[in-house]
């Protein structure tokens, strides 16, 4: 081993890894350690670690190799939500490379695929997820000797080419709801027959929360003297099932959050909880607890969405997120700025948002350029 004493707190230590059993190459493992005695154990547990995953055999398949690569990613501690997207992608990738042996999956075979997967109507979205993992996957057979180079590393997420419609703004307009399409929609939430169901959709929709995250909340998570609301937690149904759930930290850091609420939402929770009292609605920890004590789920809260907007006779495709979109377009109209925006609805950076918040923006200025232009046009006028 090479050691060598950068200054006076840090040594760095240089070891080698025996042949790889396939290549015959060896590599060179560095680490620091603040003694020369911690840089040189950093180096030799690197070393066994390696060592170790020599045990793969190098004419694995895909399939298999991907089950230990998982079986090691759950041991991060990710939330089940997260696991049950990746384990999505691993079967879309089996599909295509099951049986191939991960050595033979070149970066040609691999864009192949997935050029294949959006010829096949799969979704932009659901494409950079898949060869997120898929990059991985590969990342992880590369740090075990199986390859030399991830077959990812020259390919790209193929993208749908854009249409005039896609340019001209009308795609961003069927984002959201505008004025008059939520006045018509708020006006068919009115005769709503389950209060519980009518106030939880008004605070996603004069809010902007996840629907998960309106669900989850608790009676302690309204402060009605400050008119807040503490988004701290969401709620995760693997099948989808009322009662069959389990709450979980929010999607991202940034999730976690405390937003204001106009009185009038205020003054909704309070008239939807006497009713619940009133009706005797089985007690529980939630605050929009139905009879039976558990919270709607989020696929009936998108159902009902979807049929108020039938019924109202609006032609887009109404569903719970649209209204959390159109909170943004609302407070875009209100001159509320970026910033502010993606920190109420808790994001840290969102192409939808961004794209909703210039869309309406600009469409504020072009308006504003009119005004202007009839204003000076009357001045100048002899």
């Amino acid at each position: 081993m090479y050691f060598k004493q950068l200054d006076k707190t840090t040594w760095l230590c240089i070891g080698e890894v025996s042949k790889h059993p396939v290549t015959g190459k060896r590599k060179q493992i560095s680490r620091r350690g603040k003694t020369k005695k911690e840089a040189e154990y950093r180096v030799k547990e690197a070393i066994k670690e390696i060592e170790k995953n020599y045990l793969f055999d190098p004419k694995i398949k895909f399939a298999e190799f991907v089950e230990s690569w998982f079986e090691l990613y759950k041991r991060r501690g990710v939330k089940q939500s997260t696991l049950d997207n990746r384990r999505y992608c691993i079967n879309v990738l089996n599909t295509h490379m099951r049986k191939t042996e991960v050595k033979k999956i070149t970066s040609v075979f691999y864009q192949n695929v997935l050029n294949e997967l959006q010829d096949g109507a799969t979704s932009h979205t659901s494409l950079k997820g898949i060869h997120s993992v898929a990059q991985m996957i590969f990342k992880y057979a590369v740090e075990v000797g199986i390859i030399e180079k991830s077959p990812t590393d020259a390919t790209f997420v193929p993208r749908p080419r854009k249409k005039i419609a896609d340019m001209d703004g009308s795609e961003t307009e069927k984002l959201y709801l505008n004025a008059n399409e939520l006045k018509l929609f708020l006006e068919a939430l009115d005769n709503y027959n389950s209060p519980v169901i009518k106030t939880l959709i008004y605070l996603i929709t004069f809010t902007g929360m996840r629907p998960g995250e309106a669900i989850s909340l608790y009676p302690v998570d309204i402060n009605f003297e400050e008119m807040t609301v503490n988004i701290n937690k969401t709620t995760y149904r693997k099948d989808g099932k009322k009662g069959e759930f389990e709450l979980t930290t929010p999607k991202t850091a940034n999730s976690v959050r405390v937003v204001d609420v106009d009185k009038f939402i205020i003054d909704k929770i309070r008239d939807m909880q006497d009713f619940q009292f009133v009706r005797n609605y089985i007690e529980s920890e939630y605050l929009f607890r139905m009879p039976d004590g558990y919270p709607p789920t989020v696929d009936y809260l998108r159902s009902v969405t979807r049929r108020l907007g039938e019924k109202m006779g609006i032609k887009k495709q109404l569903h719970t997120y649209m209204l959390r979109h159109t909170h943004v377009s609302l407070l875009a109209e209100a001159g509320v700025d970026l910033p502010y925006i993606m920190n109420r609805v808790g994001h840290k950076n969102s192409k939808t948002t961004t794209e909703i918040y210039l869309h309406v923006t600009n469409g504020m200025r072009e308006n504003a350029r009119s005004k202007m232009h009839m204003k000076f046009s009357n001045l100048i006028k002899r």
